[in-house]
């Protein structure tokens, strides 16, 4: 025996070895390990390769299980050849049922025939001249509730078997290295390698070149085992169906450090987790209960049986074992990645919590409610609940209007013991529904949240709060308003009847903070006790991060091939406008004006088809497909009207076009002219469902919709044409990291972001993402101090407002105490425009911004901090109300930057092709920022004063000092034509974007420039430029004034100047453009 065989033969007996002293049999039934002679040698007599089954174990197990039934198909009277015809007819059956197609009953859910309907069913057996023989589940699990004794000591009745070198094909003599079997069905198949002479990559590959199934080797069909491992002492990989060179195998393993692979192992194996947790006894069939699954396909009768990815599997459990030792109440935050199969992690969760009971045989959830974020996510999440071992009516869905089946969810919910799926967007109909049966409200419920970075921590979380949690307010006294506030704020906080289990990829700082487990040393440890005198770093209760996920080829990196394109617009102001400008509103009045123009688009257009043509259009066996997302709804509806005309222009016929925007839009100038829609431009009915099934459908245009929760593997490319930052960056393209086979590497071209900013919006889901920033408990009462000080209302108002809301007033009610407030703040607002006062005006703005952040905060932290203060609670409530009614909107007398503004050119040019990002880079900080709920306003630029009246200053003096007495027109023309000159200068834009007035001034390089253009400009004025030009200080003078006004009109990203001549302004529009740029004049 070579070094290889002895070293995999002695990985073999480490495995048979721990496996048959925890519960398993081994070959000979004798369960002594691998010490044993058996053990150590090839499969005993009672493996039938051609039925693919352990007969001993088969046969024990029906006739001790199913005496009687046994007795129908192998009467008692039968003896010698007889008996073994019959027994063989038998076994043959079993056979047959484990060979055919799992079914799944769309009324009870349940899986019938195949493996897992067998092991779950049982199977029938007739036979002529005998009575129909019908054999209950092939598997005995233990039960949820541990007191059920009689059917714990059922499941003991297993026969677990691990069998060594196990023959598979009928025809030949080679062997799998190790089979498990559950009463004789094998469930498990594996092939060892050892590190030390080969690596898992080896057993995969003897998999898929070895192991081909075919007629002759009934054990490899799909189907008939759940799961092969392909096992080496560093890595574990897995497969549910053999397809010879076809088979798909996923890595098994658990992670290392927020990258693939597994921990070093100090005590052995680093897979030894395989088979020292995962096939556990206990756990094993809790794993053939509970997550096993047959999922069948759209289309035909075929489909796949489902074992969880470790991930799945240690998130699911490690969450029960906390509720096991805790109780209901607790929070846990899941990072799992995109490409982690999120839903089904949520399916798995709700059924083991719906079934769930503690050690007094008592269920711990009365209910299970999952909340989603969109529609689309709530189908795909209640067809992964339906999928699993289910039983009739057992999830409930909830849509807007319950109508007839809410007395049906009721019943549900009063009975206990059902999922309820429903959206953040159909949940106020099941609040509504519960509000009227307070009998609800003081149950044990467990809410799983899908995509809890959302609104799921904010207004409507807390909704769900008030009305789920066990207000205890004690009996036969009076009890006020201020008593019903303090319990319910106590309830909210500390949420004692309530689980809560939030999934994202993409979690806030926020959702750390509500959700995230205290950390002190840097390990994921939720024993650790949440200190509020103490803060520490908080993470998630369990992570898969996207470095992972990349790494083991689940989602594809977005980053890996990005290029920018720069527009560079040009814009003619024909008002002649010469007044202070509002730095932020004109800028970005200005950029928005000239991204969202038709000219601009169509040649964005031109860029976006003839890449996709070029570099993407090929790929897939020509079924690539690209995304495009625009700003607003306006703007994508333009793409897709210029992107048709291109093609069309263009004879192209080989691709079409679709756009994805919600509700109807006045898209044409003519008042009588229909609106457009969605479906009008597309004429379908489902532009997602054509989307997938047209190949021809190349382009899906987007604004908002589908930028989250879309799934088509084939898009190959994205065109950015909005700006995309944090979360919803992340989102967007990842829309573009689904795997299929011989897809390319994501490209992304984006007209607007810089990429750096790109980056960072991923890195901090990349890999260790966190919070280390203390739960800011007291910023809610500093931000009510303020809010008070503002002198908008009385504490009298306060008080009478709050305890008209809290006791359901009428809405006329609560107009009436609001309306004295609101006039008072319209009054203020309406003076301080009248007389100009700008602290005045930004006074009345801040209140209002302080009335939003103040609501927000307190949805926040009332999810964390149990206040036991009545005013901040009844503070929140008017803070609420009088946001909503206290109304900012552009008075007749502001300035709309956009009118009379032209646009005469545009051009987009390359800045960047095709670069990496560099996302995997390794010093990457997950750190994550909490929202801040000071009072201090938001930034803002605020209004300049244009350098150009200072050179006209100056200018004039020159002019006066030398007697001449030129106009002021004339002076303001001189300035405007030398500076029309320079701003169009490449090297002046680079001096001014880097440096100072004075150091602009001081090159050399100015001053040839600025020379050369006052000489050009100086027959519009003659008499002026003399007068600069006859004296170096006076040259000075003026370069120095031209200066100013260049560094102050151009920022890094936008460069706009006036004239009231034919010259136009220009702006550069980069990948590297900003709202956040100083007005020009």
């Amino acid at each position: 025996m070579g070094i290889q065989s002895t070293m995999e033969k002695a990985f073999e007996d480490a495995i048979v070895d721990h496996l048959t002293t925890h519960g398993w049999l081994s070959d000979t039934g004798s369960g002594t390990g691998a010490g044993s002679s058996a053990a150590s040698t090839r499969s005993s007599t009672g493996w039938d390769k051609r039925r693919a089954l352990y007969v001993p174990d088969v046969l024990h197990w029906l006739e001790t299980q199913y005496p009687e039934e046994y007795l129908k198909a192998v009467p008692e009277s039968l003896t010698g050849v007889q008996r073994e015809v019959y027994v063989s007819k038998l076994l043959d059956r079993l056979a047959e049922m484990l060979d055919k197609t799992p079914i799944l009953n769309n009324r009870t859910k349940q899986v019938q025939h195949g493996l897992l309907g067998t092991l779950r069913g049982g199977f029938s057996h007739a036979q002529r001249g005998q009575r129909k023989a019908t054999f209950g589940p092939m598997v005995a699990f233990y039960p949820e509730n541990p007191l059920y004794t009689n059917a714990i000591e059922d499941a003991q009745r297993n026969r677990l078997r691990v069998l060594r070198q196990v023959p598979f094909d009928v025809t030949g003599t080679d062997t799998l290295d190790l089979v498990l079997t559950v009463n004789g069905i094998p469930v498990v198949t594996m092939e060892l390698k050892t590190d030390n002479t080969q690596a898992v990559r080896d057993a995969v590959k003897q998999y898929k070149e070895d192991r081909r199934p075919n007629k002759n080797r009934p054990l490899l069909k799909p189907g008939r085992a759940l799961v092969h491992f392909a096992v080496s002492n560093q890595e574990v990989y897995m497969s549910t169906v053999l397809a010879g060179l076809n088979t798909f195998f996923l890595p098994f393993n658990q992670g290392n450090d927020g990258h693939a692979g597994n921990p070093p192992n100090p005590h052995g194996s680093d897979t030894s987790y395989l088979w020292e947790e995962v096939l556990d006894t206990e756990l094993f069939l809790r794993i053939l209960r509970d997550y096993a699954l047959w999922e069948p396909s759209s289309k035909g009768n075929q489909g796949r049986l489902i074992f969880p990815r470790y991930h799945q599997l240690r998130a699911t459990e490690k969450v029960m074992d906390d509720i096991a030792t805790r109780g209901a109440g607790g929070r846990y935050l899941i990072q799992h990645s995109a490409g982690s199969g999120k839903t089904k992690t949520i399916a798995w969760l709700a059924h083991r919590a719906g079934r769930f009971i503690d050690s007094t045989g008592k269920p711990v959830f009365d209910s299970v409610i999952v909340v989603t974020d969109r529609t689309v996510l709530d189908d795909n999440i209640k067809e992964g609940l339906d999928l699993l071992r289910a039983s009739e009516g057992l999830v409930v869905n909830v849509d807007n209007k319950l109508g007839s089946k809410s007395k049906t969810l009721e019943a549900a919910l009063s009975r206990g013991g059902h999922i309820v799926s429903c959206t953040i967007q159909t949940f106020p109909a099941l609040a509504k529904m519960m509000e009227k049966s307070p009998a609800l409200a003081g149950r044990n419920y467990c809410v799983i949240m899908d995509e809890a970075h959302s609104s799921q921590h904010g207004e409507a979380a807390t909704r769900l709060r008030e009305i789920l949690v066990d207000v205890d307010l004690p009996e036969g006294e009076d009890i006020s308003a201020d008593d019903v506030l303090l319990a319910m704020n106590k309830a909210i906080a500390n949420s004692p009847n309530l689980s809560f289990i939030a999934l994202t990829a993409t979690p806030k700082g926020k959702t750390f903070a509500v959700y995230g487990v205290p950390n002190p040393n840097g390990k994921d440890d939720p024993s650790v006790p949440d200190d509020p005198e103490n803060p520490e770093k908080r993470v998630a209760f369990d992570s898969y991060f996207m470095s992972q996920a990349i790494e083991e080829g689940f989602i594809l990196d977005v980053l890996g091939n990005y290029s920018t394109y720069q527009m560079f617009a040009r814009i003619r102001d024909q008002l002649d406008r010469e007044d202070t400008v509002n730095l932020g509103e004109a800028v970005s009045d200005m950029v928005r004006f000239v991204r969202i123009h038709p000219t601009s688009i169509a040649q964005k257009v031109a860029v976006t088809v003839e890449h996709f043509r070029r570099n993407v259009m090929h790929h897939l066996n020509g079924t690539a497909k690209a995304m495009v997302v625009a700003p607003d709804r306006m703007s994508a509806a333009t793409w897709s009207h210029k992107m048709n005309e291109y093609i069309a222009k263009s004879e192209y016929t080989d691709m079409t076009t679709l756009v994805a925007f919600s509700g109807s839009l006045a898209y044409s100038d003519d008042p009588d002219a229909p609106e457009i829609t969605e479906a009008s431009i597309n004429g379908v009915r489902d532009t997602a469902l054509h989307f997938r099934e047209h190949d021809e459908a190349k382009v899906l245009i987007v604004a908002n919709k589908f930028q989250t929760g879309f799934d088509e593997p084939r898009l190959c490319a994205m065109y950015v044409d909005r700006e995309l930052s944090g979360v919803q960056a992340v989102q967007t393209l990842s829309r573009l990291n689904r795997v299929i086979p011989d897809k390319p590497k994501p490209m992304v071209v984006d007209f607007v972001n810089e990429p750096a900013k790109i980056l960072k919006s991923f890195e901090p889901y990349y890999r260790d993402a966190h919070i280390e920033e203390e739960i800011p408990a007291n910023a809610l009462a500093d931000l009510g101090d303020i809010l008070d000080a503002a002198a908008f209302y009385t504490p009298e108002e306060l008080q009478s407002l709050a305890d008209a809301y809290i006791a359901r007033q009428d809405a006329e009610t609560l107009q009436g105490l609001v309306s004295p407030i609101r006039a008072r703040w319209n009054n203020h607002m309406r003076q301080a425009r009248q007389t100009h006062n700008k602290e005045a005006y930004k006074e009345g703005t801040a209140f209002r911004a302080n009335l939003i952040k103040y609501a927000h905060a307190w949805e926040f932290l009332s999810q964390i901090v149990d206040f036991q203060d009545v005013l901040l609670h009844k503070r929140a409530i008017v803070a609420g109300l009088m946001a909503k009614n206290l109304n900012l909107e552009r008075q007749d007398d502001e300035d709309d930057y956009t009118v009379g503004i032209e646009l005469v050119g545009v051009a987009v040019e390359p800045a960047t092709e095709g670069i990496d990002l560099g996302l995997a880079a390794e010093e990457i900080d997950g750190k994550l920022e909490l929202p801040g709920f000071d009072g201090r306003p938001v930034a803002k630029n605020s209004p300049v004063k244009a350098a150009f009246d200072e050179a006209v200053d100056q200018v004039n003096q020159i002019l006066a000092a030398v007697g001449i007495d030129a106009s002021n027109e004339a002076t303001k023309s001189a300035i405007r034509a030398s500076y029309g000159i320079l701003v169009e200068d490449r090297t002046v834009q680079a001096l001014a974007r880097e440096n100072d007035p004075s150091q602009v001034a001081g090159t050399d390089a100015f001053k040839n420039k600025g020379f050369g253009a006052i000489m050009q400009a100086a027959r519009e004025s003659n008499e002026v430029f003399e007068a600069v030009t006859a004296d170096a200080d006076n040259l000075d003078l003026f370069l120095t004034a031209l200066a100013k006004m260049l560094v102050a009109a151009s920022p890094r990203s936008v460069e706009k100047y006036f004239s009231s001549t034919n010259r136009p302004i220009e702006v550069d529009f980069g990948a590297n453009s900003s709202t956040e740029a100083p007005a020009s004049y």
